[in-house]
Protein backbone atom coordinates (compact mmCIF):
# COMPACT_ATOMS: atom_id res chain seq x y z
CA UNK A 1 0.00 0.00 0.00
CA UNK A 2 1.64 3.33 -1.38
CA UNK A 3 0.31 6.95 0.55
CA UNK A 4 -0.93 9.24 -1.85
CA UNK A 5 -1.05 13.14 -1.32
CA UNK A 6 -4.09 14.54 -3.42
CA UNK A 7 -3.63 18.59 -3.66
CA UNK A 8 -6.68 19.90 -4.95
CA UNK A 9 -7.94 24.11 -5.36
CA UNK A 10 -10.42 24.64 -2.44
CA UNK A 11 -13.44 25.08 -4.41
CA UNK A 12 -16.54 23.33 -4.66
CA UNK A 13 -15.97 22.76 -8.83
CA UNK A 14 -12.64 21.63 -7.72
CA UNK A 15 -13.17 19.44 -5.10
CA UNK A 16 -16.20 17.31 -6.09
CA UNK A 17 -15.09 16.05 -9.52
CA UNK A 18 -12.10 13.92 -7.46
CA UNK A 19 -14.57 11.69 -5.68
CA UNK A 20 -14.49 9.63 -8.11
CA UNK A 21 -10.42 9.71 -7.62
CA UNK A 22 -10.55 9.40 -4.14
CA UNK A 23 -12.95 6.44 -4.41
CA UNK A 24 -10.30 4.41 -7.01
CA UNK A 25 -7.60 4.86 -5.28
CA UNK A 26 -8.92 3.65 -1.97
CA UNK A 27 -10.48 0.54 -3.97
CA UNK A 28 -6.49 -0.09 -5.32
CA UNK A 29 -5.54 -0.40 -1.83
CA UNK A 30 -3.66 3.68 -1.51
CA UNK A 31 -3.64 5.16 1.34
CA UNK A 32 -5.23 8.39 0.82
CA UNK A 33 -4.27 12.08 2.69
CA UNK A 34 -6.15 15.07 0.93
CA UNK A 35 -5.43 18.58 1.01
CA UNK A 36 -8.18 21.18 0.26
CA UNK A 37 -9.83 23.89 2.41
CA UNK A 38 -11.57 22.81 5.60
CA UNK A 39 -15.39 23.34 4.36
CA UNK A 40 -15.21 20.38 2.36
CA UNK A 41 -13.84 17.86 5.27
CA UNK A 42 -17.82 16.71 5.16
CA UNK A 43 -17.59 15.72 1.67
CA UNK A 44 -15.10 12.88 2.30
CA UNK A 45 -17.13 11.81 5.47
CA UNK A 46 -17.93 8.44 3.69
CA UNK A 47 -14.38 7.70 2.52
CA UNK A 48 -11.43 6.17 4.45
CA UNK A 49 -9.32 9.43 4.01
CA UNK A 50 -7.16 11.49 6.20
CA UNK A 51 -8.67 14.88 5.38
CA UNK A 52 -5.66 17.91 5.99
CA UNK A 53 -6.73 21.96 5.60
CA UNK A 54 -4.54 24.38 4.07
CA UNK A 55 -5.51 25.95 6.86
CA UNK A 56 -6.84 29.94 6.33
CA UNK A 57 -5.48 29.60 3.09
CA UNK A 58 -8.60 30.07 0.72
CA UNK A 59 -8.84 34.03 0.10
CA UNK A 60 -5.22 33.73 -1.88
CA UNK A 61 -8.12 31.89 -4.27
CA UNK A 62 -10.80 33.82 -4.78
CA UNK A 63 -11.09 34.80 -8.32
CA UNK A 64 -12.04 38.72 -7.69
CA UNK A 65 -14.28 38.50 -11.51
CA UNK A 66 -10.82 37.88 -12.77
CA UNK A 67 -8.74 41.04 -11.50
CA UNK A 68 -7.58 42.47 -15.05
CA UNK A 69 -9.38 40.52 -17.36
CA UNK A 70 -9.45 42.44 -20.06
CA UNK A 71 -5.58 43.80 -20.37
CA UNK A 72 -4.31 44.26 -23.77
CA UNK A 73 -0.76 43.60 -22.78
CA UNK A 74 -0.14 40.03 -22.62
CA UNK A 75 3.04 40.21 -21.43
CA UNK A 76 1.53 43.36 -18.84
CA UNK A 77 -0.56 40.21 -17.54
CA UNK A 78 2.48 38.12 -17.25
CA UNK A 79 4.14 40.50 -15.20
CA UNK A 80 1.19 39.77 -12.77
CA UNK A 81 -0.02 36.40 -13.20
CA UNK A 82 4.06 34.53 -12.65
CA UNK A 83 4.61 36.28 -9.51
CA UNK A 84 1.38 35.85 -8.19
CA UNK A 85 1.16 31.70 -8.95
CA UNK A 86 4.37 31.51 -7.49
CA UNK A 87 3.63 33.47 -4.63
CA UNK A 88 0.60 31.67 -3.88
CA UNK A 89 1.99 28.35 -3.93
CA UNK A 90 4.66 29.44 -1.92
CA UNK A 91 2.63 30.56 0.98
CA UNK A 92 0.42 27.05 0.68
CA UNK A 93 3.93 25.10 0.55
CA UNK A 94 5.31 27.30 3.52
CA UNK A 95 2.09 26.69 5.61
CA UNK A 96 1.60 22.65 5.48
CA UNK A 97 5.32 21.28 4.25
CA UNK A 98 6.25 20.42 7.91
CA UNK A 99 3.16 18.38 7.91
CA UNK A 100 3.70 16.71 4.40
CA UNK A 101 7.02 15.76 5.47
CA UNK A 102 6.10 13.87 8.10
CA UNK A 103 3.77 12.23 5.68
CA UNK A 104 6.32 10.92 3.41
CA UNK A 105 3.87 10.72 0.11
CA UNK A 106 5.12 7.97 -1.98
CA UNK A 107 3.80 10.10 -4.64
CA UNK A 108 1.18 13.14 -5.27
CA UNK A 109 -1.68 14.10 -7.81
CA UNK A 110 -2.52 17.79 -7.69
CA UNK A 111 -5.03 19.65 -9.53
CA UNK A 112 -3.52 21.46 -12.43
CA UNK A 113 -4.25 24.64 -10.50
CA UNK A 114 -2.31 23.70 -7.53
CA UNK A 115 0.79 24.89 -8.62
CA UNK A 116 2.31 24.33 -5.59
CA UNK A 117 1.70 20.51 -5.48
CA UNK A 118 4.53 20.34 -8.51
CA UNK A 119 6.85 22.45 -6.24
CA UNK A 120 6.39 19.81 -3.36
CA UNK A 121 7.19 16.55 -5.09
CA UNK A 122 10.50 18.55 -6.33
CA UNK A 123 11.44 18.85 -3.12
CA UNK A 124 10.55 15.64 -1.95
CA UNK A 125 11.69 13.98 -5.14
CA UNK A 126 8.70 11.62 -5.27
CA UNK A 127 6.23 11.32 -8.61
CA UNK A 128 3.31 14.09 -9.43
CA UNK A 129 0.68 13.12 -11.59
CA UNK A 130 -1.74 15.63 -12.36
CA UNK A 131 -5.80 15.67 -13.03
CA UNK A 132 -7.45 18.81 -15.39
CA UNK A 133 -10.89 18.92 -15.02
CA UNK A 134 -11.62 21.46 -18.38
CA UNK A 135 -9.83 21.74 -21.34
CA UNK A 136 -6.00 20.99 -21.19
CA UNK A 137 -3.82 23.19 -22.70
CA UNK A 138 0.09 22.72 -23.65
CA UNK A 139 2.49 24.80 -25.57
CA UNK A 140 1.59 22.71 -28.77
CA UNK A 141 -1.94 23.85 -28.16
CA UNK A 142 -0.75 27.41 -27.61
CA UNK A 143 1.64 28.02 -30.66
CA UNK A 144 -0.86 26.00 -32.86
CA UNK A 145 -3.36 28.05 -32.17
CA UNK A 146 -2.77 31.93 -31.80
CA UNK A 147 -6.47 33.08 -31.84
CA UNK A 148 -7.34 30.52 -28.83
CA UNK A 149 -4.13 31.72 -27.07
CA UNK A 150 -5.23 35.66 -27.45
CA UNK A 151 -8.62 35.20 -26.57
CA UNK A 152 -9.48 32.21 -24.68
CA UNK A 153 -6.34 31.77 -22.41
CA UNK A 154 -5.44 35.61 -22.12
CA UNK A 155 -8.77 36.58 -22.32
CA UNK A 156 -8.56 39.63 -24.60
CA UNK A 157 -11.24 40.92 -26.59
CA UNK A 158 -11.24 41.32 -30.00
CA UNK A 159 -9.51 44.03 -31.64
CA UNK A 160 -8.16 44.84 -27.46
CA UNK A 161 -4.48 43.52 -27.88
CA UNK A 162 -2.17 46.28 -28.55
CA UNK A 163 1.07 43.62 -29.23
CA UNK A 164 0.45 39.98 -29.85
CA UNK A 165 3.84 38.18 -29.40
CA UNK A 166 3.98 34.54 -29.97
CA UNK A 167 3.42 31.59 -27.75
CA UNK A 168 7.24 30.80 -27.94
CA UNK A 169 7.88 34.70 -27.01
CA UNK A 170 5.57 34.72 -24.05
CA UNK A 171 7.17 31.27 -22.90
CA UNK A 172 10.55 32.23 -22.92
CA UNK A 173 8.74 35.71 -20.83
CA UNK A 174 7.31 33.69 -18.11
CA UNK A 175 10.27 31.43 -17.81
CA UNK A 176 12.34 35.14 -17.36
CA UNK A 177 9.59 36.28 -14.94
CA UNK A 178 9.93 32.98 -12.54
CA UNK A 179 13.68 32.69 -12.90
CA UNK A 180 13.93 36.26 -10.86
CA UNK A 181 11.77 34.42 -8.11
CA UNK A 182 14.05 31.37 -8.37
CA UNK A 183 11.91 28.74 -10.06
CA UNK A 184 13.04 26.64 -12.46
CA UNK A 185 11.29 24.97 -15.36
CA UNK A 186 8.14 27.27 -15.05
CA UNK A 187 6.67 28.36 -18.44
CA UNK A 188 3.55 29.77 -20.24
CA UNK A 189 1.38 26.97 -19.31
CA UNK A 190 1.69 26.86 -15.98
CA UNK A 191 0.58 30.75 -15.65
CA UNK A 192 -2.64 29.71 -16.43
CA UNK A 193 -2.86 26.08 -15.47
CA UNK A 194 -0.32 23.09 -15.32
CA UNK A 195 0.48 19.61 -16.26
CA UNK A 196 2.90 17.23 -15.36
CA UNK A 197 4.64 13.93 -16.98
CA UNK A 198 0.99 12.35 -16.36
CA UNK A 199 -2.26 14.01 -16.65
CA UNK A 200 -5.94 13.12 -16.71
CA UNK A 201 -8.48 15.30 -18.28
CA UNK A 202 -11.42 15.33 -17.39
CA UNK A 203 -13.13 15.65 -20.88
CA UNK A 204 -12.93 13.53 -24.37
CA UNK A 205 -11.10 14.03 -27.48
CA UNK A 206 -13.87 15.13 -29.44
CA UNK A 207 -14.47 18.33 -26.85
CA UNK A 208 -11.04 19.23 -25.87
CA UNK A 209 -9.40 22.09 -28.63
CA UNK A 210 -7.45 20.82 -30.83
CA UNK A 211 -7.12 17.26 -29.05
CA UNK A 212 -3.73 16.01 -31.81
CA UNK A 213 -1.03 17.80 -30.37
CA UNK A 214 -1.61 16.03 -26.77
CA UNK A 215 0.35 13.10 -26.76
CA UNK A 216 -0.05 10.20 -24.46
CA UNK A 217 0.99 11.83 -21.44
CA UNK A 218 -2.29 13.33 -21.63
CA UNK A 219 -5.31 10.39 -20.72
CA UNK A 220 -9.06 11.69 -22.04
CA UNK A 221 -11.37 10.13 -18.75
CA UNK A 222 -14.03 12.22 -19.38
CA UNK A 223 -16.11 14.10 -16.88
CA UNK A 224 -17.03 12.85 -13.79
CA UNK A 225 -20.25 12.05 -11.90
CA UNK A 226 -19.64 11.76 -7.98
CA UNK A 227 -22.36 9.74 -6.64
CA UNK A 228 -24.33 8.41 -9.16
CA UNK A 229 -23.28 4.99 -11.17
CA UNK A 230 -23.41 4.34 -14.26
CA UNK A 231 -26.88 2.13 -14.33
CA UNK A 232 -28.51 5.41 -12.44
CA UNK A 233 -27.43 7.81 -15.03
CA UNK A 234 -28.57 5.45 -17.98
CA UNK A 235 -31.71 5.34 -16.49
CA UNK A 236 -31.79 9.11 -16.45
CA UNK A 237 -31.33 9.48 -19.63
CA UNK A 238 -34.44 7.64 -20.62
CA UNK A 239 -36.59 11.17 -20.96
CA UNK A 240 -40.48 10.50 -20.45
CA UNK A 241 -41.94 13.63 -21.31
CA UNK A 242 -46.00 13.77 -21.88
CA UNK A 243 -47.21 15.65 -24.86
CA UNK A 244 -49.23 17.73 -22.50
CA UNK A 245 -46.25 18.83 -20.22
CA UNK A 246 -44.40 22.54 -20.74
CA UNK A 247 -41.30 22.67 -22.02
CA UNK A 248 -38.40 23.37 -19.06
CA UNK A 249 -36.02 26.00 -18.88
CA UNK A 250 -33.43 25.33 -16.38
CA UNK A 251 -31.41 28.45 -15.31
CA UNK A 252 -27.99 28.79 -13.43
CA UNK A 253 -24.56 30.44 -12.77
CA UNK A 254 -23.04 27.54 -10.75
CA UNK A 255 -21.76 28.24 -7.40
CA UNK A 256 -19.46 30.82 -7.55
CA UNK A 257 -20.91 33.36 -10.02
CA UNK A 258 -24.31 33.78 -8.50
CA UNK A 259 -24.23 37.82 -7.38
CA UNK A 260 -26.32 38.45 -10.30
CA UNK A 261 -29.52 39.64 -9.03
CA UNK A 262 -30.14 42.21 -12.43
CA UNK A 263 -29.84 39.24 -14.53
CA UNK A 264 -32.30 37.07 -12.09
CA UNK A 265 -34.52 39.75 -12.58
CA UNK A 266 -34.22 39.85 -16.12
CA UNK A 267 -34.89 36.16 -16.28
CA UNK A 268 -38.22 36.68 -14.26
CA UNK A 269 -39.16 39.76 -16.66
CA UNK A 270 -38.44 36.98 -20.34
CA UNK A 271 -40.29 34.06 -18.72
CA UNK A 272 -43.24 35.92 -16.59
CA UNK A 273 -45.58 34.89 -19.40
CA UNK A 274 -44.15 31.54 -21.31
CA UNK A 275 -45.60 28.61 -22.53
CA UNK A 276 -43.04 27.10 -20.32
CA UNK A 277 -41.83 25.64 -16.90
CA UNK A 278 -38.78 27.98 -15.15
CA UNK A 279 -36.68 26.43 -12.63
CA UNK A 280 -33.89 29.14 -11.52
CA UNK A 281 -31.04 28.05 -9.19
CA UNK A 282 -29.75 31.66 -8.18
CA UNK A 283 -27.19 30.41 -4.83
CA UNK A 284 -26.80 31.51 -1.36
CA UNK A 285 -25.86 34.99 -2.29
CA UNK A 286 -29.28 35.87 -3.47
CA UNK A 287 -32.61 35.56 -1.36
CA UNK A 288 -35.57 34.58 -3.89
CA UNK A 289 -37.75 36.88 -2.09
CA UNK A 290 -35.18 39.83 -3.32
CA UNK A 291 -35.61 39.51 -6.80
CA UNK A 292 -39.68 40.55 -6.77
CA UNK A 293 -42.61 38.77 -7.45
CA UNK A 294 -41.85 35.52 -9.16
CA UNK A 295 -44.72 34.45 -11.84
CA UNK A 296 -46.53 30.92 -10.92
CA UNK A 297 -44.54 29.40 -14.03
CA UNK A 298 -41.19 29.76 -12.18
CA UNK A 299 -39.49 28.37 -9.16
CA UNK A 300 -36.31 29.77 -7.68
CA UNK A 301 -33.95 27.88 -5.71
CA UNK A 302 -31.07 28.78 -4.08
CA UNK A 303 -29.98 24.99 -4.93
CA UNK A 304 -31.44 22.29 -6.94
CA UNK A 305 -30.45 19.01 -7.57
CA UNK A 306 -28.38 20.00 -10.88
CA UNK A 307 -28.57 16.09 -12.23
CA UNK A 308 -32.10 15.42 -11.97
CA UNK A 309 -33.83 18.48 -12.98
CA UNK A 310 -30.84 18.57 -16.48
CA UNK A 311 -32.12 15.17 -17.21
CA UNK A 312 -35.51 16.53 -18.07
CA UNK A 313 -34.56 20.35 -19.53
CA UNK A 314 -35.07 21.29 -22.53
CA UNK A 315 -32.67 23.87 -22.19
CA UNK A 316 -30.29 25.47 -20.03
CA UNK A 317 -28.75 28.83 -19.62
CA UNK A 318 -25.24 28.88 -17.83
CA UNK A 319 -22.31 30.29 -17.24
CA UNK A 320 -20.35 27.77 -19.07
CA UNK A 321 -18.58 26.53 -15.98
CA UNK A 322 -17.22 22.70 -16.97
CA UNK A 323 -19.31 20.62 -14.49
CA UNK A 324 -22.55 21.96 -15.23
CA UNK A 325 -21.70 22.54 -18.85
CA UNK A 326 -21.04 18.49 -18.90
CA UNK A 327 -23.70 17.75 -17.13
CA UNK A 328 -25.74 19.28 -19.30
CA UNK A 329 -24.26 17.03 -22.56
CA UNK A 330 -24.94 14.09 -20.78
CA UNK A 331 -28.47 14.18 -21.32
CA UNK A 332 -28.17 16.26 -24.91
CA UNK A 333 -29.43 19.34 -23.54
CA UNK A 334 -28.58 22.39 -26.03
CA UNK A 335 -27.46 25.57 -23.88
CA UNK A 336 -27.59 29.25 -23.85
CA UNK A 337 -23.95 30.57 -22.23
CA UNK A 338 -22.92 33.58 -20.31
CA UNK A 339 -19.57 32.90 -19.36
CA UNK A 340 -18.46 34.79 -16.08
CA UNK A 341 -14.89 33.87 -15.76
CA UNK A 342 -11.76 31.53 -15.33
CA UNK A 343 -11.97 29.02 -18.26
CA UNK A 344 -15.68 29.57 -19.12
CA UNK A 345 -15.21 31.65 -22.29
CA UNK A 346 -12.93 28.95 -23.68
CA UNK A 347 -15.93 26.71 -22.80
CA UNK A 348 -18.70 28.99 -24.25
CA UNK A 349 -16.80 29.33 -27.33
CA UNK A 350 -15.62 25.57 -28.07
CA UNK A 351 -19.71 24.53 -27.69
CA UNK A 352 -20.48 27.65 -29.92
CA UNK A 353 -18.57 26.08 -32.37
CA UNK A 354 -19.11 22.72 -32.08
CA UNK A 355 -23.20 23.91 -32.78
CA UNK A 356 -24.42 22.85 -28.71
CA UNK A 357 -24.53 25.85 -27.89
CA UNK A 358 -25.69 29.26 -28.58
CA UNK A 359 -22.50 31.67 -26.72
CA UNK A 360 -24.08 35.26 -25.82
CA UNK A 361 -21.60 37.91 -25.45
CA UNK A 362 -22.90 40.69 -24.19
CA UNK A 363 -25.18 40.53 -20.36
CA UNK A 364 -27.11 43.49 -21.12
CA UNK A 365 -29.53 42.03 -23.68
CA UNK A 366 -32.91 43.06 -23.23
CA UNK A 367 -35.64 40.78 -21.39
CA UNK A 368 -36.95 39.85 -25.27
CA UNK A 369 -34.21 39.07 -26.38
CA UNK A 370 -33.40 36.51 -24.09
CA UNK A 371 -36.39 35.11 -24.48
CA UNK A 372 -36.43 34.87 -27.86
CA UNK A 373 -32.59 32.99 -28.30
CA UNK A 374 -33.78 30.91 -25.53
CA UNK A 375 -37.03 29.17 -27.51
CA UNK A 376 -34.82 29.47 -30.64
CA UNK A 377 -32.24 27.25 -29.37
CA UNK A 378 -34.95 24.97 -27.86
CA UNK A 379 -36.51 24.53 -30.75
CA UNK A 380 -33.38 23.64 -32.90
CA UNK A 381 -32.98 20.09 -33.52
CA UNK A 382 -29.92 20.02 -34.90
CA UNK A 383 -28.26 21.96 -31.94
CA UNK A 384 -30.30 18.96 -29.51
CA UNK A 385 -28.67 16.48 -31.95
CA UNK A 386 -24.89 17.61 -31.55
CA UNK A 387 -25.41 17.81 -28.04
CA UNK A 388 -26.53 14.43 -27.70
CA UNK A 389 -23.63 13.66 -29.76
CA UNK A 390 -21.32 15.33 -27.73
CA UNK A 391 -22.73 13.73 -24.56
CA UNK A 392 -22.29 10.47 -26.12
CA UNK A 393 -18.85 10.81 -26.44
CA UNK A 394 -18.06 11.03 -22.94
CA UNK A 395 -18.81 7.35 -22.53
CA UNK A 396 -16.57 6.42 -25.28
CA UNK A 397 -13.10 7.22 -22.60
CA UNK A 398 -11.14 4.94 -20.38
CA UNK A 399 -12.96 6.78 -17.26
CA UNK A 400 -11.43 6.33 -14.13
CA UNK A 401 -10.77 3.16 -13.30
CA UNK A 402 -8.62 3.16 -16.52
CA UNK A 403 -7.06 6.52 -15.11
CA UNK A 404 -5.73 5.35 -11.87
CA UNK A 405 -4.56 1.80 -13.71
CA UNK A 406 -2.29 4.59 -15.57
CA UNK A 407 -1.45 6.49 -12.49
CA UNK A 408 -0.20 2.93 -11.04
CA UNK A 409 1.74 2.41 -13.77
CA UNK A 410 3.69 5.63 -13.94
CA UNK A 411 4.65 5.81 -10.35
CA UNK A 412 5.85 1.86 -10.59
CA UNK A 413 7.72 3.06 -13.42
CA UNK A 414 9.36 6.76 -12.15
Amino acid sequence: MATVMIFSLPFFSHVKPTLPLVAELLARGERVIYYSDEQYRAMFADFDVTFRSYGNMRELFVDENDLGLYLSNPQTMLEYLVPGVIQKSRLVLNAILADVMAEQPDYIVRDSDAHWGKLIGELLEVPVACYVLTFAINQALLEKDHDFLMHKVFKIKEGYAKVEPTASELNRIAAALAEKHHIQGFGLVDAFSGNEELNLVYTSKAFQPHSDVFDDRFMFIGPQFPNVSAEKLQSMMIRTKQDHELPLIYISFGSIYTDRPDFYRKCIEAFRSSEAQIIMSVGKSIHPSSLGEIPENMTVHEFVPQLEILSKADVFISHAGYNSVSEALVFGVPMILFPQGADQFAIASRLEELGVGVYVRDMNISASELSGITFETMNNEKMKAQAVKLGSSFFETGGMSEGVSKILEYVDHS
